[in-house]
């Protein structure tokens, strides 16, 4: 295997489009994210990608411990160390109980977690299943989540999906 297969982008050789992506995530982050280095070769890919990055990096409709709960199963589900090591410390810090990411680790959903958190815990872990969900309990997220928060849970999981296959083709090692 490759020792390297992360190419970053050098951000004083960068062309005229992935400058504009850097700036805009400086101006969203401060930093450019690693999966951006990947993104930014294809530069009309990672302006998309920084749109909706940056969004769910300060969602309005999630808390910050429900968006961990997103990110991390998405990385436990793709199998992906680097995201799995870096989110199971992010979703720690932001108040994710331990016996929720320990399951989550384990591939197991989370055991007597009651109201919204619950609701966002059992959404997730269906939509990573991906099998129908019966209008009773689609009916039950509507109801507790409402819609604004089913699409961010989608989107979240949409983006973590790209952001966990990228790091694991190009063979990132997570950083302890």
């Amino acid at each position: 295997m490759m020792d390297n297969r992360l190419e970053r982008i050098d951000p004083e050789k960068a062309t005229d489009e992935q400058q504009k992506v850097i700036s805009r995530l400086g101006e969203g982050r401060g930093r450019i994210p690693t999966p951006f280095n990947i993104w930014l070769h294809n530069p009309q890919l990672a302006e998309g990608m920084e749109i909706i990055g940056t969004h769910v990096d300060r969602s309005p409709v999630l808390s910050e411990a429900e968006t961990e709960v997103a990110i991390l199963s998405t990385a436990v589900f793709w199998n992906a160390p680097y995201v799995i090591v870096n989110h199971r410390r992010h979703a720690l810090k932001a108040g994710v109980p331990d016996a929720v990411v320990a399951a989550i680790i384990e591939k197991r959903r989370p055991e007597s977690v009651g109201g919204r958190f619950g609701a966002v815990c059992e959404a997730v872990g269906d939509i990573l299943a991906g099998g129908a969900i019966d209008d009773a309990r689609f009916a039950r997220y509507e109801t507790e989540l409402g819609r604004a928060v089913i699409a961010e849970l989608l989107i979240t999981v949409g983006y973590f999906t790209s952001v966990s296959l990228a790091m694991t083709l190009h063979a990132l090692e997570p950083k302890s």
